[in-house]
């Protein structure tokens, strides 16, 4: 396969923008210069994940990575370096360059080649959509007449027509040079692992209504397909109303919220996503304009769903169908989202209706009066597994209820919500809240009893950082380093004076700002993100731990001069008594009759403490 140059891999280090990036993954704010937001890497409630656009690092204060836009794509998607460069390029427009291939199917990386296969497919299927002489008209009536959605909503969700006839879809991807390889792993085709012949493998869509899956950047992964009457007989699903992609290297279900691209972005920041069913119920209210909807993919909501979701807003609106099924999905999800730390409230609609066939005949007018009908989360909880008329039945009975709601009210850990529960639970089940809360209490009780013993154990405390030789806690070449990423117009003049003797590669940051100057020295760098990307991969990881590190306040251009000078005056002083050291060392192991070596040497020391005198320093610019 072809290698991407070094020159595309540097320039585009440069470009891209790594906030944006970032937000990609979780809702990022502003604190003065950086960029703060939950870890994309795991769960938490509070903010540790820290992108500093100057510098083009990141770092997770949780899990302890950091680095360049590149590292971030790697560390997030389990990708490798030439597939997160090839991510990072896509995601802002950006033509890389390979080195030398005779075959243009050879410069993508595998996953690239999976990425471009499903946009090809997608705009194929859309044009069948629009332009298929057998069916098209056909489609497009269903769409409109008996879907109720209109045409500029097929257009802004790119839906598609699966043709009966699939004969010209394995073809043209072979044509553009896709090995068969890439093409079977695209999960779109039956047979693949039987026949050898791309020619007689089947789409898996065929006669079907198709709807493209995005990822968070908004690149088609997979699809859903809708039955039609269409849908041929042979088709191994036939009976099945939806079919989905199966999980490939790009889809993976338990991970994709499906309209969380247009989801995230078309909410206010603060207000929830609002949670329904199905691809269709998340395109209905899309279209009817009621903010953040989404789906999931086919499957239950996992907790990987709901820490996506978590990273963007930490409120959640479920709006799943009425029925029986809708209702158990919803108990799944709830202490699921509990663990999360989601704000969560329930929404159902009159009647039994789901949302896509409620808001084909409502519009977003109507969609404040029915909001203001959602439930608390302990409120569903409580109605749902204690239903109306249970005060008549017998205490044994009403008790045994509880058997499923204490475990549930005990995820949410908060003391408002278990008070919410309980007095709720009391009313519903004609308990007093006394005797409730004391039920409550021997459950949390008989479960604390249950836990293994080193659970119950205090957390060890920390550990107190390494202290470097010599009593600090950091090494001049620390310092100066912390000093540099902070300020950055300070990278080039603190070059030109520092010599690089001066510094010890050995110490704590040596390498790295070893490394830095170097650059600017010898490469003739001056730029500090230039030379950051210069560096090796370790050395990077390094400086977006040190930028990520607290810095005091900034203060006045007259502080900040001095606090570089002073830095100076303290690796100048240094490299004097290293010198000193090594001349008092000469002196002692000279013969005692060799004078004129002895006034040599004394002469040296005396030019070295005149030396001392003078420290190398800056100025401000006039």
């Amino acid at each position: 396969m072809a290698r991407i140059s070094r020159r595309s891999i540097d320039e585009l280090r440069q470009r891209a923008d790594i906030v944006a990036l970032a937000g990609d993954y979780t809702q990022m704010k502003q604190r003065g210069r950086d960029w703060w937001g939950l870890s994309p890497f795991k769960s938490e409630k509070s903010p540790s994940f820290k992108v500093n656009p100057d510098t083009g690092l990141w770092y997770c204060f949780s899990t302890q990575q950091g680095g360049d836009a590149f590292k971030l794509v790697m560390n997030r998607e389990g990708l490798d370096f030439p597939e997160a460069v090839e991510r990072v390029a896509t995601r802002f427009g950006f033509q890389l360059e390979y080195e030398s291939s005779g075959n243009p199917g050879e410069e993508r990386s595998f996953r690239g080649q999976l990425l471009e296969i499903h946009g090809l497919v997608a705009d194929y299927w859309r044009r069948c959509f629009l332009e298929d002489p057998v069916h098209g008209e056909w489609i497009r009536e269903y769409w409109t007449s008996r879907r109720k959605f209109r045409m500029e909503v097929a257009d802004d969700f790119g839906i598609g027509l699966a043709p009966v006839d699939d004969s010209r879809l394995v073809a043209g991807l072979l044509k553009k040079g896709f090995p068969k390889e890439a093409i079977a792993q695209t999960g779109l085709f039956f047979g693949t692992d039987r026949i050898p012949d791309p020619a007689r493998w089947r789409c898996r869509f065929r006669g079907r209504l198709t709807i493209p899956i995005r990822d968070i950047q908004g690149r088609v992964i997979a699809f859903t397909a809708r039955q039609l009457e269409i849908t041929p007989e042979d088709d191994p699903s036939r009976e099945a109303k939806y079919v989905n992609s199966p999980e490939t290297e790009l889809f993976k279900k338990s991970r994709t919220v499906f309209n969380l691209d247009r989801a995230r972005a078309n909410r206010k920041e603060g207000d929830p996503f609002l949670l329904v069913e199905g691809q269709l119920d998340a395109i209905r209210c899309h279209s009817a304009g009621i903010p953040g909807a989404i789906a999931a993919q086919g499957t239950a909501v996992t907790e990987e769903h709901l820490q996506q979701l978590h990273r963007f807003s930490n409120r959640l609106t479920v709006f799943l169908d009425s029925d029986d099924a809708g209702k158990k999905a919803a108990m799944r999800l709830l202490p699921l989202g509990l663990r999360q730390g989601l704000d969560i409230r329930f929404l159902s609609l009159p009647d039994g209706k789901d949302p896509d066939e409620y808001f084909a005949t409502h519009d977003a007018s109507a969609w404040p009066a029915l909001e203001k009908t959602s439930r608390s989360a302990m409120q569903f909880c409580v109605q749902s597994l204690i239903p109306p008329g249970s005060v008549s039945l017998p205490l044994a009975s009403r008790l045994s209820l509880l058997e499923e709601l204490f475990p549930i009210v005990a995820e949410s850990g908060a003391e408002e919500i278990v008070s919410e529960a309980l007095n709720e639970a009391a009313r519903h089940a004609g308990i007093g809240i006394r005797e409730m809360h004391l039920a409550y209490e021997r459950f949390r009780l008989a479960k604390a009893a249950q836990r293994p013993a080193d659970q119950l154990r205090p957390a060890t405390e920390p550990s107190a950082p390494d202290v470097v030789k010599g009593g600090g806690l950091t090494t001049l070449e620390e310092e100066l380093t912390f000093f540099i990423l902070r300020h950055e117009s300070y990278f080039s003049p603190l070059s030109q004076v520092l010599p690089l003797e001066w510094i010890d590669p050995e110490a704590r940051g040596g390498r790295l700002l070893m490394g830095l100057l170097n650059e600017a020295v010898n490469a003739q760098i001056e730029d500090l993100r230039t030379a950051l990307s210069s560096l090796e991969d370790d050395m990077r990881s390094e400086a977006a731990r040190m930028a990520a590190s607290g810095f005091t306040a900034e203060g006045r251009p007259e502080e900040t001069l001095a606090s570089a000078n002073s830095l100076l005056t303290a690796f100048h002083r240094r490299h004097l008594q290293s010198r000193q050291r090594i001349l008092a060392a000469r002196m002692a192991s000279l013969p005692a009759d060799d004078d004129e070596g002895l006034r040599r040497l004394q002469s040296e020391m005396i030019a070295l403490r005149k030396e001392g005198k003078v420290s190398p320093s800056l100025t401000l610019p006039s």
